[in-house]
């Protein structure tokens, strides 16, 4: 099963939320189910914190949030 963290902000309407789920499930391949992936959706509220992505392709690190 494929894992996905999302970090969004502390408050987020009903429409937001749903453009979000929306546009993460656009990413993790299927834009109309959620088979066979885990998504966790997490409170970015301490903008200290750092978030590092390595691209499993190029093995690039990008900074998420932060």
């Amino acid at each position: 099963m494929n894992s996905v963290t999302v970090r969004v902000p502390n408050k987020l309407t009903l429409d937001q939320s749903q453009k979000v789920l929306a546009s993460v499930l656009g990413k993790v391949g299927c834009p109309t189910c959620l088979s066979g992936v885990r998504i966790t959706f997490e409170n970015a509220v301490d903008p200290a914190n750092r978030v590092l992505a390595v691209d499993q392709h190029s093995l690039n690190i990008n900074e998420i949030g932060g």
